[in-house]
């Protein structure tokens, strides 16, 4: 009765039409219809129980156009509650992305109108990256991190540098706990399905407006950007790979022996 009661208090302000009163009068004609029917109620009545009749009558009205209201109301109420539980949206506790390497290939503009791509490998199980960034002509550099470090390799130059995580600029979208966590205290919203390239998606906006979309075994496909409403995607390529389909040369942080220790160029 409360949250009725908040609801209706937003609510414009109506009166009820003409079918309601119809409504009303009915039931008291039917009220008055039901009575045994003896002696006609004009010829007996006083001036005083012709007040309590009326008194009684636009009290019967009031209850009536009461109830309606909260009939009306409870339908609303129970409608929208409806509606949030059609919106529900829980990861199945069985979804895991830890059994696979994470591919994805990336198109991207600097501030000077230059094109450069990024294509990262992200080890799921082992927490562990590999990013690679090209500017064709300039720029080829590749960093390999775990949670605890990340080697910087500028592989046209053959310079190597600790603590390059500046270019491991890929947002945290693809962290399952963390969107478990979201979906649950409502930092991510549950948009419903849509589709994406011709198959049916879930689609869950996070807080920065990113909308992650989810094939229908929860897996990543893609993720719409926020700006512009243009909704082109994010990322070229997003691809699951099993770990035998990735090298272990790929997770390798060991400093080549043809490098030099220095200073990556500036991140385009």
């Amino acid at each position: 009765m409360s949250r009725t009661t908040k609801m209706m208090r937003h609510l414009p302000d109506s009166e009820p039409g003409a079918q309601v009163d119809e409504a009303v009068m009915a039931a008291i004609a039917g009220r008055h219809n039901s009575r045994p029917q003896t002696t006609p109620l004009s010829a007996i009545a006083t001036p005083r129980s012709q007040s309590r009749q009326r008194r009684s009558s636009l009290r019967l009205v009031g209850v009536l156009a009461a109830a309606a209201i909260l009939i009306l109301a409870i339908a609303f109420s129970a409608s929208t509650l409806l509606g949030q539980h059609v919106q529900a949206f829980t990861l199945p506790a069985n979804v895991s992305w830890d059994n696979y390497v994470l591919f994805s290939k990336q198109t991207m503009t600097n501030a000077h109108g230059e094109r450069y791509e990024v294509m990262s490998y992200h080890n799921m199980s082992e927490r562990m990256v590999n990013v690679e960034t090209v500017m064709s002509g300039k720029i080829d550099v590749v960093v390999v991190a775990d949670q605890q470090k990340a080697l910087g390799l500028d592989m046209m130059h053959h310079v190597a540098q600790w603590d390059a995580q500046e270019w491991m600029h890929d947002p945290p979208l693809f962290d399952l706990a963390q969107l478990r966590h979201d979906l649950g205290v409502g930092s991510a919203t549950y948009l419903g399905k849509g589709t994406f390239q011709g198959k049916e998606v879930y689609r869950i906006r996070y807080q920065n407006g990113h909308v992650l979309l989810l094939d229908m075994h929860y897996m990543p496909v893609n993720v719409l950007p926020q700006a512009d409403g243009k909704q082109e995607p994010m990322y070229d390529t997003i691809q699951w790979l099993q770990p035998s389909q990735v090298s272990a040369s790929m997770w390798d942080m060991q400093v080549p022996g043809n490098f030099r220790m220095g200073q990556l160029p500036g991140y385009p």
